[in-house]
């Protein structure tokens, strides 16, 4: 079979990863499909993966295992469903939600409410096969004991406590239960672990950090820890976290504070008080072992490990009954939905034979939350050149985490100098050259294959219009929505001009084309690291006018601020932008202030 794990979100690792190692053993073969968002972090790099659904396209999967609640409907393969936590209540408006063929349950209260539906939507199958993220706790359920009884003898005590308090403010107990959580490690000498999210309020970490500082058997635990703590841990305590179900599934008390979804059958307090008395009790009477039995046979009555292992075989025997399907069949109002998430689906994926070579080069310096991004996104060049520029703040020991890409630390003189100095480096006439905050969408990555490999290029040379994003959103107008730059050319073909040394001018000798598909061009990520740039282009642009003949005056620094404003915000709709263009085009009317404000002062001292 070939699998794609489409993962979303970073508590699927657990769930797919079970799959995965089923997969291995079966020597099926399989991709992970995961979202930019946890490209940073993904912990399975060493195996294939990509964050391009054009990928996934050509990959034409037979199954897709979803622990999330979407997928695209024109993918191949079986779309099946295997749940990212074990609360139900959301399921009940499964209707808002038809993207799957398939879905495996962990036990038989989902499976009862998805059979009701099935009734109804006459569109998909269930089947009932346990949960894998649950596999591991009973095939590693000794395997950290040696370990566990080790703390416990150096802090002289015979309990660990979970703390898992969840990371939204909204519902975090965190902020609240430090003082009891204090209370608890000093009353009680057990061991209490706290395990914190990376996307948790920082007060809130630093909080927590110095508490353990200051008592030594409250110990700080992260997020890949979290099988090894639930293994050791002997009461959890929570507030609004899925993780509460997982733990009770191992038949261990928990205790919640303010949990408000579903039926409750543990101990949940209302209030952030009494918790060091609420430990004591559920260890020393165990009030609610009757209700954890009652959960486990409804959630997940399967202790046997083998979880991912009927999976496997299951889907197996669905396609062997009912064969791969092509698409999934969704209303039109669904197909957009999914549309503007993932994208529209790629046409004619380029699956043909390579004529050409193309060598990905850029310039770099402090991309530090750019650099991984745009390197997957440039994976699929024949080669990837990086000239940087010295950079501090950890984009080089990125970079070279990166097997395939050739690094090239050099001094920067000016962006024309720079840049001609890497394209230099290209070891094929076809360049595709990006800055770091660039991103190719699949559809434009697609045509850039098929403009290459073409029988006959219709240019030596291309523009990319470019897409304006204002943080994570898009800006479509205040200048930007005709904005265009080379970025594909031969480079027998090119040069760059040594006139200007910032925004630099590529010379083609040969035609010129335009490709229809836009690049996405992250400029703005807040305030003042844009005012930053605007700054610095406007005093590199005044040194090009330093070799012409006048010196700045009101004319420069009012009219010519002033008119850059109006041309963008009035002629060339910016109000149209709202907020976002009133931001935008008064920083580039800032950068041309700061031109002139260089200028005279590099005339000065002249």
């Amino acid at each position: 079979m070939r699998v794609i794990l489409f993962c979303e979100n970073v508590d699927s690792y657990g769930v797919l990863a079970p799959i995965r190692d089923i997969l291995q053993e079966k020597n099926h073969t399989y991709l992970w499909y995961i979202s930019n968002n946890l490209l940073d972090n993904f912990p399975f790099k060493i195996e294939n993966f990509t964050v391009s659904i054009l990928d996934l396209q050509i990959f034409e999967s037979d199954v897709i295992f979803v622990p999330g609640q979407e997928v695209p409907y024109y993918l191949r393969g079986l779309k099946v469903n295997v749940f990212n936590n074990l609360k139900g209540k959301r399921w009940d408006n499964f209707k808002s939600r038809p993207y799957f063929d398939l879905y495996l349950t962990q036990g038989p209260y989902f499976t009862e409410k998805l059979n009701r539906l099935k009734k109804k939507h006459q569109d998909f199958e269930v089947i009932e096969t346990g949960w894998p993220k649950i596999d591991i706790y009973y095939k590693e359920k000794s395997k950290y004991d040696f370990e566990k009884n080790a703390i416990l003898e150096q802090y002289q005590t015979d309990k660990i406590i979970l703390y898992v308090p969840s990371a939204t403010a909204k519902h975090s107990s965190a902020p609240h239960l430090i003082h009891e959580i204090k209370n608890l490690a000093k009353t009680t000498g057990f061991v209490v672990f706290v395990r914190l999210k990376e996307q948790m309020d920082n007060h809130w970490i630093q909080d927590y950090e110095k508490l353990a500082m200051k008592v030594p058997n409250i110990l700080i635990r992260h997020e890949k820890d979290i099988v090894k703590c639930f293994i050791q841990a002997d009461v959890l305590i929570s507030d609004t976290s899925p993780y509460i179900y997982e733990f009770i599934l191992m038949d261990k008390p928990a205790i919640s504070y303010k949990y408000s979804s579903g039926k409750i059958l543990w101990d949940n307090a209302h209030s952030y008080t009494q918790l060091t008395e609420k430990v004591l009790q559920n260890l020393q009477e165990d009030p609610y072992a009757a209700e954890r039995s009652y959960i486990s046979m409804k959630l997940h009555p399967y202790k046997d490990g083998a979880s991912a292992q009927r999976m496997v075989a299951t889907v197996q025997e669905h396609i062997k009954t009912n064969g791969v399907p092509e698409k999934r069949n969704l209303s039109l109002s669904k197909k957009l939905k999914t549309n503007t998430k993932f994208g529209k689906p790629v046409n004619h994926p380029f699956k043909g034979k390579k004529t050409a070579k193309i060598s990905a080069v850029l310039i770099t310096y402090n991309e530090d939350i750019h650099i991984n991004a745009v390197l997957e996104n440039l994976k699929f060049a024949d080669e990837i050149i990086v000239v940087d520029s010295s950079s501090t703040d950890g984009t080089i020991e990125k970079i070279k985490k990166h097997p395939n890409v050739k690094l090239i630390i050099r001094p920067f003189v000016n962006y024309t100098d720079q840049k001609s100095f890497a394209m230099e480096q290209a070891s094929h006439d076809w360049i595709l050259f990006l800055d770091a905050d660039e991103r190719l969408t699949d559809a434009l990555r697609n045509e850039v294959l098929h403009t290459v490999n073409a029988n006959h290029a219709t240019a030596d040379a291309y523009y990319f219009y470019r897409t304006f994003m204002f943080k994570d959103e898009v800006l479509k107008f205040s200048g930007w929505q005709s904005d265009k730059n080379y970025r594909l050319f031969k480079k027998s073909k090119v040069h760059f001009t040594q006139e200007r040394i910032v925004h630099e001018t590529l010379v083609v000798d040969g035609k010129s084309d335009v490709l229809k598909n836009k690049l996405i061009h992250y400029s703005y990520k807040d305030y003042e690291d844009y005012k930053d740039k605007m700054i610095k282009y406007g005093k590199m642009k005044a040194v090009e006018e330093l070799e012409k003949n006048y010196d700045p005056n009101i004319y420069h620094f009012v009219f010519r601020p002033f008119y850059k404003f109006f041309n963008h915000y009035i002629i060339r709709l910016g109000i149209l932008d709202g907020k976002k263009g009133i931001i935008i085009c008064y920083l580039n009317a800032l950068g041309v202030y700061a031109r002139y404000k260089e200028l005279k002062k590099l005339r000065k001292n002249n």
